[in-house]
């Protein structure tokens, strides 16, 4: 696997950073990371920080409160957003009239 290919959980948080740094305009604290991800672990969330960062796609300032930099956008976030999904539906059928059945006007025809 090459060193700068995200992992599913990697990918996730990247994406809630870039989510949550558009709508706020800062950082998160480690422990939103972990509630918005819903990350069990604070350790788990500081592995995946290190990791993003290793891989070039987030800064970590040290010694600073919602210290993080997004560097490079997650790959694919434009393609798709994690929890949406999009179905097309089938065409609607024309209704079809049976012989002696009533339609919506309650007038059966012959």
């Amino acid at each position: 696997m090459s060193k700068f290919v995200l992992t599913q959980k990697q990918k996730s948080v990247l994406e809630f950073l870039e989510t949550y740094l558009d709508k706020n305009r800062h950082a998160p604290f480690i422990r939103e990371i972990q509630d918005g991800c819903e990350i069990v672990s604070y350790k788990s969330v500081i592995d995946r920080l290190n990791a993003l960062e290793r891989k070039g796609y987030i800064k970590r300032l040290p010694n600073k409160h919602r210290g993080i930099k997004i560097l490079k956008k997650a790959p694919g976030a434009e393609e798709s957003t994690p929890g949406v999904h999009t179905y097309q539906s089938a065409p609607a059928a024309e209704p079809v009239q049976q012989e002696g059945v009533p339609t919506d006007s309650g007038v059966s025809h012959p």
